[in-house]
């Protein structure tokens, strides 16, 4: 292996490890690899653990787009706050929790640390983003400062908020924009870095052409980074730290400048609720995403929590949520409720089906063998006869 073919393997390596992302157990990545179709993919799709898995971002121009969609890591109720949700939206597993519970008038410290909730001076459970933990802090610390009657209408409105579509449809506009043109500069680096050079230095060798690369290099690294710079600063002004070490590492090492949309872009929404950003993103399979988010918060997987009080909070905040997102997808479309929540189309033969993953089964009791927990269904008189006239 000559001395160009070794340098250009290891920007390659350099490059293709910043195209790894990791996507939590409890974190959703929309993903638009050419730049046109949207899709959803959770932990589990690709290598991990029952904590998340690693996912691949299109490492080949035009680059794509890429965003998170975070669920919180705690359930809250008018009583006081568990380090647990109920949510299990791929598969059997849920990320590891604690169960952690504390009543409010237990409650005498609590701040962000990082992505850390700490509450009376311990973690009390690690969030998705700093972001989110500051979130939660702010909003635990005002929902304690409330008589129990006024907590619930807090908790419910920081749900709701997480729904606002007119605001989360200007902010994706405003992402969009600032995203567009780096994007654009950052696949002409690629294809600068990654076809024109290695075409050159094979042409005509390595000596020739290694310090001018170095140059173009720095440059494009240096202009990408002030482009990224003062996008990052428009969208998150609250994290300087995140935004100058971003720019220290394409600056130091130029290929991971040309993963800066992507730096920029993938929590700029992260604010906003799943089933939100799949409604703007997914459009017709957003029906389907929903579908599973709605059904796996009304028919969940069973949970190991023995404390009443951790069952009380997870099981109000479980409810809550599912209101708050049936009336959000309700008021898209005032029918689309029942066609989320209708069995499935029977097969003829089954006698009941599970209403969290729509598998048909012979037997009309007991429980469905991949959704510990949920009890089958069974298909009503009405649904058989109406499918066998069909």
């Amino acid at each position: 292996m000559t001395e160009g073919q070794t340098l250009f393997l290891i920007l390659s390596l350099l490059y293709l490890s910043d195209c790894l992302v990791w996507t939590g157990g409890r974190t959703v990545l929309f993903s638009s690899p050419w730049c046109h179709q949207w899709r959803a993919s959770f932990a589990g799709d690709y290598f991990g653990n029952a904590d998340g898995s690693v996912a691949l971002l299109n490492p080949l121009p035009p680059l794509g787009s890429s965003f998170w969609g975070h669920w919180v890591p705690v359930s809250m109720s008018p009583s006081g706050v568990c380090a647990f949700t109920l949510q299990a939206f791929q598969g059997t597993g849920r990320p590891f929790q604690t169960g952690i519970v504390l009543a409010y008038e237990e409650i005498s410290e609590l701040r962000a640390d990082g992505k850390h909730l700490l509450l009376n001076g311990s973690r009390f459970t690690k969030c998705c983003t700093a972001e989110q933990a500051k979130f939660l802090a702010e909003l635990i610390k005002r929902v304690s400062c409330e008589p129990t009657e006024k907590r619930e209408k807090l908790i419910r409105e920081s749900l709701v908020v997480q729904f606002a579509k007119e605001e989360a449809l200007n902010h994706l506009a405003q992402v969009s924009d600032l995203a567009a043109g780096m994007r654009w500069t950052c696949s002409s680096f690629f294809i600068f870095l990654y076809v024109i050079t290695p075409i050159m230095v094979s042409a005509y060798g390595l000596i020739r052409f290694v310090i001018p690369v170095a140059v173009v290099m720095l440059l494009s690294a240096l202009f990408i980074s002030v482009i990224y710079f003062r996008g990052h600063k428009t969208l998150f002004q609250s994290q300087p730290y995140d935004r100058l070490s971003n720019v220290v590492k394409m600056i130091l090492c130029p290929p991971v400048a040309i993963r800066a949309a992507d730096r920029l872009t993938l929590n700029a929404m992260s604010r906003f609720h799943p089933v939100l950003l799949a409604n703007l993103l997914l459009g017709s399979d957003s029906l389907a995403f929903a579908r599973a988010v709605i059904r796996d918060l009304k028919h969940p997987i069973q949970h190991d929590l023995t404390d009443p009080r951790a069952v009380s909070i997870v099981s109000w905040h479980a409810a809550c949520e599912l209101d708050v997102c049936t009336k959000f997808l309700e008021a898209q479309h005032s029918t689309i409720l029942d066609e989320l929540l209708s069995p499935p189309s029977w097969d003829g033969v089954s006698s009941a089906y599970c209403p969290r993953c729509s598998c048909q089964f012979a037997t009309r009791l007991g429980e469905c063998p991949d959704c510990p927990g949920v009890e089958l269904l069974p298909f009503s008189v009405a649904q058989t006869s109406e499918a066998t006239h069909e």
